[in-house]
């Protein structure tokens, strides 16, 4: 896999990279701590091209613009927040902003490839405990988002529910066993029923209100399963 690290620590991108080679001698890593190294890295990055970005993500970053340079530089390359505290915060911030998840800088070499693999194959990665629900949402909004997920067929609920995983198209297909077409289908009408447009804004809004397995959740699929 190849794999860019945009960080101020050429030493933690060393790291990384080494305990990424450990575990699979395929991956490749570049560095970078400017928009000028990015686009420099451009001619010689493979013709494969990028699989998965990290962005080292603070003030400083921000004011760099990023979520801008980035789409510019290398097309559709998905990237992951690099953050020291994960939190429903820093993980609305990097869905906003375009990235595809969020790592903690303190995750173990298991965890970065799991996050980079997860990005790569078109997936949306949070840390595990905020999978679980190990923080409550900041601002609940639980008596208009129960209502909207009352709303959804238990298989539209089942869908939600792994899309919030950070399974892509295919993998949900694959848990459910059906084609994507009707994985799609299903998407497009849970999007309207709880008003978001897309994939990435379902995950947020279900993050934001809801801790997985929360008790609305399990009550609205209680409720459509009757």
């Amino acid at each position: 896999m190849n794999v860019l690290m945009i960080d101020s620590l050429p030493l933690f991108v060393a790291g990384v990279a080494d305990a990424l080679l450990k575990l699979d001698q395929s991956w490749k890593v570049w560095p970078a701590q400017n928009p000028e190294d990015v686009y420099r890295l451009r001619d010689q990055i493979p013709e494969s091209g990028i699989d998965a970005v990290t962005l080292e993500w603070d003030e400083a970053a921000a004011q760099v613009g990023w979520p801008n340079v980035l789409p510019d530089a290398l097309g559709n390359a998905p990237w992951l927040f690099v953050v020291r505290v994960g939190g429903r915060h820093a993980i609305a911030d990097a869905l906003l902003a375009g990235a595809a998840g969020v790592v903690e800088r303190h995750a173990t070499a298991d965890e970065f490839a799991e996050a980079l693999r997860q990005v790569a194959s078109g997936a949306i990665y949070l840390p595990s405990r905020y999978r679980g629900g190990g923080e409550p949402p900041a601002r609940p909004q639980a008596s208009s988002a129960e209502r909207r997920l009352e709303r959804l067929t238990p298989r539209q609920l089942e869908v939600l529910r792994l899309l919030a995983e950070g399974k892509s198209n295919k993998q949900i297909c694959r848990v459910l066993n059906v084609a994507e077409g009707t994985i799609k289908n299903h998407l497009y009408a849970l999007f309207r029923q709880i008003g978001v447009s897309n994939r990435t804004e379902a995950a947020l809004w279900l993050a934001r209100r809801f801790p997985a397995e929360s008790p609305a959740f399990a009550r609205a699929a209680f409720a459509g399963a009757d």
